[in-house]
């Protein structure tokens, strides 16, 4: 992920396109949003600041709260197994 050309990874547990538990991550470079679909979930930093930022730098962009930026590449794919062994957000929250 490069946040300009292939800013966007799409996971899906189903062969539906449109599945709505859709596992979303969106940036590059080090930072990166960690989202459901329908907006149900996403990644928070309680300590991280409310201040708008920008991912994918290209095209229509992606703006988040900066709190909603995770910049520890390992943590990142910590979540991401756990939703990608699990199919669910319950527990994403929890993960260290």
């Amino acid at each position: 992920m490069d946040d300009y050309c292939y800013p966007v990874v799409q996971l899906n547990r189903t062969e539906h396109d449109d599945d709505d538990a859709i596992f979303n991550v969106i940036g590059g470079l080090g930072s990166y949003a960690l989202f459901h679909q329908t907006g149900e979930w996403q990644y928070v930093d309680p300590d991280g600041s409310p201040d708008e930022v920008r991912l994918w730098q290209s095209g229509q962009g992606y703006f988040c709260a900066k709190r909603n930026i995770v910049t520890d590449i390992d943590k990142a794919l910590r979540i991401v197994r756990v939703f990608y062994e699990t199919g669910s957000y319950d527990d994403l929250d929890a993960v260290r």
